[in-house]
């Protein structure tokens, strides 16, 4: 919010300047200057009665009612020579209309002679008095009160609109983590115009397609699970049957297939239910160390590769639902050793006050390219119909589902073993 505050109070300064140059320049170029215009007569009748008096009493009479007149109003009256004055001054004296006065309105100073001729006097205000440096810095004093102003009206402004934003992002937060219930108020005083109604209707019409989506792929999924176990059971009673060697071959290829199906089913049963946000969720306090040196002998099974665990004996304890936090290990362990040539090498760490769970692999690692996407279900870097080593694009986005909801993220990075490295990173909660 400090920027908008930013941006609003400046907005506002640039808005009256640009006003008050426009006003300027309207007033003051375009059409006459009535303030120069006013100024000017003001002057010309000071001169006139300086002449009157001259002509009346002498000059003497005349400068001294001028040096009166200019200490009441404290202005500065100069006495210059006809060859010091300035050179637009000098012409305009010397023309033949030979002017007893001249008003330069460019700086409000009043310039004129008396009978004599020979000296020039000059009548302006003078800036170093007590009373126009009072005037001047009421002037100055405006501004400082305009400026306050602006800030004061940005500050409420920005908390009056603020208030009403934080509102509809606490919404949006909840309705990004999974909560498809959540919608922004709609009372009047936190709407930021139709945006929140537009919110509301954005977000029923999300949780309506993907409650559908989930819908449908329990339904297929469940539906699915029926005709499998049909086919694999027959195709192990055909495998038992009198066949030749191809026949017996196909029969293999097909119990294989069913398998795989078999396996995507679950998978997709599983994803569906983790993505969902009433999934039972269990989290507990573990002994990080001690979980994984328990779980660790599982783990190692899942490859026929080396599979090194590095993990300090001094981890923070996380809050973590146990099964969904080996889930999420297995996949990773199992996506490695799809990939890796002779290691896979996973390694637990602190990192501020993150824990972070990396496995690294010797494989051939995945291309930058892939990285935004590889996280997405039934996405796969590798193009290959061999779905024995690329899978279905689904063990990645149950991590993903899983560390999620556990409040961490994951990511995907060069590893040092010359594959990929997939790291989980969770919260430690002190």
């Amino acid at each position: 919010m400090r920027r908008i505050y930013l941006e609003f109070f400046f907005g506002l300064v640039v808005i009256f300047m640009a006003s008050s140059l426009t006003y300027e320049y309207l007033v003051y170029e375009l059409t006459e200057n009535y303030e120069a215009t006013l100024a000017k007569r003001q002057a010309e009748s000071v001169v006139d009665m300086v002449a009157l008096i001259e002509s009346q009493a002498g000059t003497q009479a005349a400068l001294g009612a001028l040096k009166g007149y200019a200490d009441n109003v404290e202005y500065s009256l100069s006495v210059h020579e006809l060859g010091k004055i300035p050179a637009h001054l000098k012409e305009a004296f010397s023309h033949q209309l030979d002017p007893s006065a001249v008003f330069d309105d460019k700086n409000e100073t009043l310039w004129f002679r008396l009978d004599d001729k020979a000296q020039i006097y000059s009548l302006q205000t003078a800036v170093d008095s007590e009373l126009h440096g009072a005037i001047a810095f009421n002037e100055d004093l405006l501004f400082v009160f305009l400026f306050f102003g602006f800030a004061l009206y940005s500050f409420f402004m920005v908390r009056f609109l603020s208030r009403r934003v934080r509102s509809l992002e606490q919404a949006a937060l909840q309705f990004a983590n999974g909560n498809l219930d959540a919608r922004a108020s709609t009372k009047s005083q936190y709407t930021v115009g139709s945006l929140n109604a537009t919110f509301n209707h954005m977000a029923d019409r999300i949780a309506s397609l993907v409650s559908s989506r989930r819908a449908l792929t329990n339904a297929v999924a469940h539906e699915l699970r029926s005709p499998l176990f049909r086919i694999q059971w027959q195709a192990e009673l055909l495998s038992e049957s009198q066949l030749d060697r191809k026949q017996q071959q196909k029969i293999v290829s097909i119990v294989e297939d069913t398998d795989e199906m078999a396996g995507l089913v679950d998978e997709l049963l599983y994803l569906a239910r983790v993505d969902h946000p009433n999934t039972p969720f269990s989290p507990e306090r573990l002994n990080t160390a001690m979980w994984l040196q328990e779980e660790w002998p599982r783990w190692q099974t899942l490859s026929t590769k080396s599979v090194s665990l590095d993990a300090p004996q001094d981890l923070p304890s996380v809050e973590a639902d146990p099964h969904l936090l080996k889930r999420v290990i297995t996949n990773l362990i199992g996506n490695a050793e799809k990939y890796a040539t002779r290691q896979i090498a996973v390694r637990v760490y602190c990192e501020d006050t993150q824990l972070v769970i990396a496995v690294h692999d010797d494989g051939e690692g995945v291309d930058p390219s892939h990285w935004p996407f590889i996280f997405d279900a039934f996405y796969s870097a590798n193009r290959s119909r061999d779905k024995k080593r690329s899978g279905y694009g689904l063990g990645l986005a149950i991590v993903k589902q899983i560390v999620t909801r556990h409040g961490g993220h994951v990511e995907i990075d060069h590893s040092d073993l010359g594959g990929a490295c997939f790291r989980v990173i969770l919260p430690i909660k002190t």
